[in-house]
């Protein structure tokens, strides 16, 4: 059976019968390079210390977050994971009733259904670019009790204003809208995007985590900033989960250095614009806009589905992310990262093998 998840580089693997080493992960959202050296100092040094237990109330962790965050030490939790906080908020809360703006990860449905209530999702279309429609959002939370937003998006990389999203919080204080900002400091589209830094409206609860920016993808992180009410009621929902110590040093050093330069994320924004340029010359594809670290890819050509895409794919050594799965998007689409220059160019010329445009040859 083909990866239904990312990263799954041993199932990918073993369908390829190569090493896991010789397969190229386009499955996932990468960082922008290798982890900061101050990263792996820490990771080091941490690892030196291991006979000790973690602070179960990551208390240095939160700190540096709630400095970095612009609130206080009890409107930031800490956990190993931001996804542990989208399934916190509907456990603790239990909505009868939300709205997500789709496609979306499977997380926000299952969160939802997971504690009880019923799911409904709202569908950006394709003539506005996956775009999500607030206005129509605005229309249908009347008994509403919690909205969930990706932004910027995944898998379609949307990034909606966060004066349109804090003002529509506004408008409704009864719903608590639960905005998953993961990977939003990838870009300098987040100048704007992002809620933070500043204290949020009292309904609205953030989920952030650094791994993405730094390459962390096997060291992650998670933190949820709201009000110190919203955190009181999820603290006390939430599973007893400690980050180990040397994810918490990680974080604490990503935490702890100046924010990354903005050139070396100009950098990772024309890579993915030549990426995005250099796929959509390949016929039969459409290739959406996006302002994170990964593309959405629509099959155009009639009789090719995103699985057997993904299948040839592999064949090539590249392992992409079928999209069929994601509520909203059906058999035609396929999600892929965007990663250094030399590997792209392997994507390029893995997909222009398998869409059949040419006699390029697998690496």
């Amino acid at each position: 059976m083909f990866p239904t998840r990312d990263g799954d580089l041993a199932a990918a693997a073993r369908i390829a019968g190569v090493p896991e080493g010789e397969i190229l992960d386009f499955s996932g959202c990468v960082g922008a390079g290798p982890p900061p050296e101050a990263v792996r100092r820490a990771v080091r040094e941490a690892a030196a210390g291991l006979e000790r237990a973690p602070d179960p109330a990551a208390r240095r962790l939160r700190e540096l977050a709630a400095k970095r965050f612009g609130v206080f030490p009890v409107q930031v939790l800490a956990g190993p994971d931001p996804a542990e906080f989208l399934y916190a908020l509907p456990r603790a809360l239990r909505p009868r009733r939300a709205v997500l703006l789709a496609p979306c990860l499977h997380d926000y449905w299952r969160a939802v259904e997971f504690a009880g209530g019923e799911a409904e999702g709202i569908l950006a279309t394709e003539p506005n670019e996956l775009v999500p429609d607030l206005a129509q959002a605005a229309s249908r939370l009347s008994g509403v009790d919690m909205l969930f937003v990706g932004n910027p998006n995944n898998p379609t990389g949307v990034a909606l204003p966060a004066t349109a999203l804090a003002g529509l919080a506004r408008r409704f204080p009864s719903v608590v809208f639960v905005v998953d900002e993961t990977g939003v400091e990838f870009v300098p589209e987040s100048q704007g995007v992002s809620l933070l830094p500043g204290v949020p409206p009292a309904n609205v609860a953030i989920v952030r985590s650094p791994s993405p920016l730094a390459g962390l993808a096997g060291l992650r992180a998670g933190f949820m900033v709201a009000s110190e009410d919203l955190c009181g009621l999820v603290e006390r929902a939430r599973e007893p989960q400690r980050l180990s110590l040397p994810a918490a040093a990680a974080a604490e050093a990503l935490l702890s250095e100046v924010p990354p330069a903005p050139e070396s994320r100009r950098e990772v924004i024309a890579e993915r614009e030549r990426l995005r340029d250099r796929l959509s010359h390949l016929a039969g594809l459409r290739v959406f806009r996006s302002q994170a670290s990964f593309l959405l890819l629509k099959i155009t050509r009639p009789g090719l589905t995103s699985a057997a895409l993904c299948e040839r794919l592999l064949r090539c050594r590249i392992l992409a992310r079928n999209a069929a799965a994601f509520r909203g998007l059906d058999g035609r689409y396929l999600r892929v990262a965007v990663r250094g220059a030399a590997d792209n160019d392997r994507l390029v010329e893995a997909m222009t093998l398998s869409l059949g445009e040419g006699k390029a040859q697998a690496s």
